[in-house]
């Protein structure tokens, strides 16, 4: 056990001692959440819906919703004079109900991951430019994503500063 906090020991001051010579900073980044925030991005999303194939699939989605909770419901309250048949009838109408809205979330989440890879694809190579550029004239040694990050300070987030510069860059 001693050896062991020994150990730790040994690489936790090796780790700060490394740090502390770092030329330049660490910062963290989340690249989807820079790319994202954009203008651009946000706008793709807007007019996604606002279509009218994914209007219709969000209507029909909270209108399952709507149906599974009116049942439920139902369910919860006249079950006890129900008889076995309708108990049977009415859960395999809530099954039923809750396959339709899980398919039809599963259409809905398939359209958004879809466009948020074309919005990537896009605007990763523009990314990648302005986080070389800030690189360079931040003095940043190191960028950590930050979804792998506990704890950072505000100012070591360097995802507002790239989706800022996103918007400006054409």
């Amino acid at each position: 056990m001693a050896a062991t906090q020994k150990m730790f020991a040994v690489i936790v001051l090796s780790l700060m001692s490394a740090v502390s010579w770092a030329q330049g900073k660490i910062v963290v980044l989340d690249p989807t959440a820079a790319v994202m925030g954009t203008a651009a991005a946000k706008a793709k999303f807007e007019k996604l819906q606002k279509s009218a194939e994914f209007a219709a699939a969000k209507a029909s989605l909270d209108g399952l919703a709507a149906d599974i909770k009116a049942l439920q419901a139902d369910y919860q309250k006249n079950k006890s004079v129900w008889s076995a048949e309708q108990i049977a009838e009415k859960e395999k109408k809530l099954q039923s109900l809750g396959q339709d809205y899980q398919f039809q979330g599963k259409k809905l989440q398939t359209e958004q991951q879809a466009l948020m890879q074309q919005i990537m694809q896009e605007l990763g190579p523009k990314m990648e430019t302005v986080v070389k550029q800030l690189v360079e004239s931040d003095n940043i040694s190191m960028i950590v994503d930050a979804k792998a990050v506990m704890m950072s300070k505000p100012e070591n987030d360097l995802t507002p500063k790239v989706t800022a510069l996103l918007d400006k860059a054409k």
